[in-house]
């Protein structure tokens, strides 16, 4: 058919193979010509194919970074000053041009090719255990905001693009919204902290698992009584977040929303990015408010989310992330050097470090993050469990979930950053099962291979795992209490336990194990309980506290 097109030149096939070249060379057929093409190919084959992307037959680029920096990448035709005299011929005003081809730049990113061979691993790991539809997850320096890994699965081949299609191609790390869930809690807590409204001491009551805000009624998966500021973000509870943005209200928390960075793209340099949706807080119901607190009624990208999360890293600072590092020339020069730069002051350094120790506190044992907690290395993080919204009937669906977690490491000296997000997940569907055993996995292999060295212990509380096998962890926990009575208690007692003089937070992790309801009265030192220690916790429905100010 080609050929009986009337055209002096027509293409009858691209990119032959040897072996197709010789077959039609035996033919002898005349008129036909063979021209040499240039073909992009990408040895580390799906690695980062997504980031990457990839281009067309033409050499134009279609996806990823190679449409993003097209022009950079494809050369710049050479130019030569001259005129054009009265008929049109060229006059060139500094001698003729030497002759040569377009000039040429190439990129060094600052992903690292083992970190983003392990996330990659990682994330098809847990995608597949969990009979997940996709999942992506991204990696971060959090002081510098360089990008070290970005992955997200189901994963292609840029080499054979065509095979795949559209829906596969799309960096969905970048690209998509979804609601996270309880991981933004961390950013209500950094909020509320920062305005001077909570203390991690302060006493939430929790209404035992269910609170009415208008007409909707909010669940806690457990039912809890009376929470300090500290235990809301460690067992996630979604009354005490709605409770804590009470008092923050929709334009404040709107404000720190805002200054975290979601709401607008990270500029990143890749294509589509999303800005997530954050409405203006005018448009806020009282309903819309509690949701905001626990991560619904609002979208997000795994970008925005890795830089949010290092503005707390990086005490209080918010990074621009950083992915093209430097831009060489065809000889190998830099001709542009991009280096890390801060977007704003978030928070201060104080509640930066204030929100670390809670969110450390996550990943204790009893934390609804403790199968994340790391061999060697303390680490902080949040989970995230948020139902996904049907557009039908503008509700949520109650099969169909987000799981997720985020997290870095080491604590006090932060060297990653980890978010992973699995999208509706078949077995099982809470971010501390699903999400969170894929950042333990990700961040302690990432630590080995940047060779972090490993923490020595400390004598403040650690949510460091030791490792018994491969794939399996146990938790030796360090309880956060005054020295005067640490040898007197043992860690989550079954009993009663003594509480006589100690503060009100310290009570509160000794009484980690109690479920039933606890009355307050006062502040301060415990100096009376009700009943008295040695009675076995689970015959107990009820426990009193008086406290005095020391």
């Amino acid at each position: 058919k080609k050929l009986r097109q009337r055209r002096a030149f027509v293409w009858l096939k691209h990119y032959l193979t040897p072996k197709q070249a010789d077959a039609v060379r035996a033919l002898n057929l005349e008129g036909i010509h063979f021209v040499k093409e240039d073909r992009r190919y990408y040895p580390n084959v799906e690695l980062a194919g997504h980031l990457l992307g990839f281009v067309g037959r033409d050499h134009i680029g279609l996806e990823g970074l190679e449409v993003a920096q097209d022009l950079l990448l494809r050369g710049e035709s050479g130019t030569h000053p001259g005129a054009k005299d009265a008929r049109g011929q060229i006059i060139y005003t500094h001698g003729l041009p030497a002759a040569s081809g377009p000039q040429t730049y190439s990129l060094r990113l600052t992903l690292d090719k083992r970190i983003q061979y392990i996330a990659e691993r990682e994330l098809q790991k847990t995608v597949t255990d969990y009979g997940a539809k996709g999942g992506m997850t991204v990696v971060t320096d959090p002081r510098s905001g360089e990008i070290l890994a970005m992955a997200v699965f189901p994963s292609f081949n840029p080499n054979s693009f065509s095979s795949y299609g559209p829906v596969v191609w799309r960096n969905r790390a970048v690209t998509d919204a979804f609601e996270p869930g309880s991981t933004f809690k961390i950013f209500l807590m950094a909020a509320a902290l920062e305005e001077a409204l909570v203390h991690p001491d302060d006493l939430f009551y929790c209404e035992n698992g269910k609170y009415k805000v208008v007409n909707h009624t909010i669940h806690d998966l457990k039912k809890f009584s009376w929470l300090s500021l500290a235990q809301i973000l460690r067992f996630s509870s979604n009354i005490g977040a709605a409770k804590v943005s009470e008092k923050l209200g929709p334009n404040r928390f709107y404000h720190y929303i805002r200054g975290f960075g979601f709401g607008a793209p990270t500029e990143l340099g890749l294509p589509g990015e999303t800005a997530g949706l954050i409405r203006p807080p005018h448009e806020w119901t009282p309903v819309d408010l509690a949701a905001a607190s626990f991560g619904q009624s609002l979208s997000v990208s795994a970008t925005q989310l890795a830089m949010a999360l290092g503005a707390v890293a990086n005490d209080g600072l918010l990074m621009q992330p950083l992915l093209i590092k430097e831009v060489l020339d065809g000889q190998g020069r830099v001709v542009r050097q991009n280096n890390s730069r801060v977007v704003r002051r978030v928070i201060s350094a104080t509640t930066a470090e204030r929100l670390k120790d809670l969110l450390a506190d996550v990943l204790k044992p009893g934390g609804t993050g403790a199968r994340a907690a790391l061999s060697q290395y303390q680490a902080a993080g949040k989970t995230g469990t948020a139902q996904k919204s049907t557009s039908k009937s503008g509700g949520y669906e109650d099969d169909r979930y987000t799981a997720s977690f985020v997290g870095f490491a080491p604590v006090t000296d932060p060297k990653i950053l980890v978010v992973v997000v699995i999208n509706e997940p078949q077995k099982g569907y809470h971010g501390g099962v699903v999400a969170a055993p894929a950042f333990r996995r990700i961040a302690q292999q990432t630590l080995h291979a940047l060779q972090v060295p490993p923490e020595k212990k400390q004598n403040k509380g650690k949510n460091v795992a030791t490792l018994d096998s491969i794939g399996s962890t146990s938790q030796s926990p360090a309880t956060l209490q005054p020295v005067a009575y640490a040898q007197r208690q043992s860690n989550q007692p079954t009993v009663m336990p003594d509480l006589t003089g100690l503060s009100l937070r310290a009570a509160l992790d000794r009484l980690q194990n109690f479920t039933g309801s606890l009355d307050i009265h006062g502040s301060g030192r415990v100096v009376g309980q009700n009943p008295e220690p040695g009675r076995n916790l689970s015959t107990i429905n009820s426990c009193s506290l008086i406290l005095t100010a020391d």
